[in-house]
């Protein structure tokens, strides 16, 4: 199907609907927007090396494979690497098999923190079953494998984002947004921030003051923390805890891209794919009143 059959298809108030178009041969429709060919690492790559390769490349999950025949053996996100030196429940490797040296867990393999049971989607599969397994499942990317369940390409919630960032329209911000937005203060510390996102499940937390945003830390900024020289030569030398009651507000994007209320979805979607993110605080009166991600547009996709 071409680029503007989807076009037409998508078009409208109502939720955008792939349905239709089931009973039609799909294979290979998915590869049209799924990225390929895919980063992959194997399950023997130390965490600090996943580290740097992810700030690297910008990407917030490898797939992970036999170095041979590419066959999918796990994946690992960065809410996982947060999660083990951040605080949350894989912080309890750290503390029982390392007796809490975060410099030897960071030399471990990834294997250790990697999700083994991987949701995945077929290279013959529909787009619209990536977002049905990604709303059902709240993930926000799929390795796509062959029969033989070799990595051939990966898509993302950011990439379907973007593919209907033309498309949707005439809803506006408010009617999918979330209102209830959890927050930190600027003097929130990088360990309490990264353990509130692990506890939360969240990839982003907005930084306010006087109910005004101020900043927006993501587990990238986290994650590109943990990966910078200065923090390495702390985790060498066992002093990382004193570094990590940083103020989150000094590794924080200051530069935050907004949106409000009454704004239509299809201009959220075009600052986001423009802007190369995945969420934009929404702020009435100067007062932060909501947060918009590239999630809350699976709410207008059946």
């Amino acid at each position: 199907m071409s680029r503007e059959g989807f076009r037409r298809t998508l078009r409208g108030k109502g939720p955008v609907s792939l349905k239709k178009h089931s009973s039609r041969k799909s294979e290979g429709e998915i590869l049209r927007i799924a990225k390929s060919p895919v980063i992959t690492m194997s399950p023997t790559t130390p965490i600090y090396d996943a580290i740097k390769i992810m700030i690297k490349e910008g990407f917030r999950r490898i797939p992970i494979a036999d170095p041979g025949t590419k066959t999918l053996e796990g994946i690992i996100t960065a809410p996982d690497i947060i999660n083990y030196l951040g605080g949350g429940e894989k912080f309890q490797i750290i503390e029982k098999k390392f007796a809490g040296n975060i410099f030897k867990a960071i030399n471990e393999p990834v294997k250790i923190i990697m999700t083994k049971n991987v949701i995945s989607v077929k290279i013959s599969a529909k787009i619209s079953d990536a977002i049905k397994l990604m709303k059902e499942k709240n993930v926000g990317g799929l390795p796509v494998i062959d029969d033989e369940r070799h990595v051939r390409a990966i898509i993302t919630e950011r990439d379907i984002a973007n593919m209907f960032a033309d498309r949707i329209s005439r809803v506006k911000v408010a009617e999918l947004m979330s209102k209830k937005v959890v927050t930190a203060l600027s003097q929130t510390t990088i360990f309490e921030a990264a353990k509130t996102m692990t506890n939360k499940g969240f990839r982003r937390l907005p930084l306010v003051s006087d109910g005004k945003l101020i900043g927006i830390v993501t587990v990238m900024d986290i994650l590109r923390f943990f990966g910078s020289g200065e923090v390495f030569k702390h985790l060498r030398s066992g002093t990382i805890l004193q570094v990590l009651n940083t103020s989150v507000f000094e590794i924080a994007n200051k530069d935050v891209a907004t949106i409000n209320p009454y704004a239509d979805i299809g201009e959220a979607a075009k600052i986001m794919r423009e802007r190369n993110i995945g969420a934009l605080p929404v702020i009435e009166k100067e007062k932060l009143v909501g947060i918009i991600t590239e999630r809350d547009f699976f709410k207008k996709i059946e």
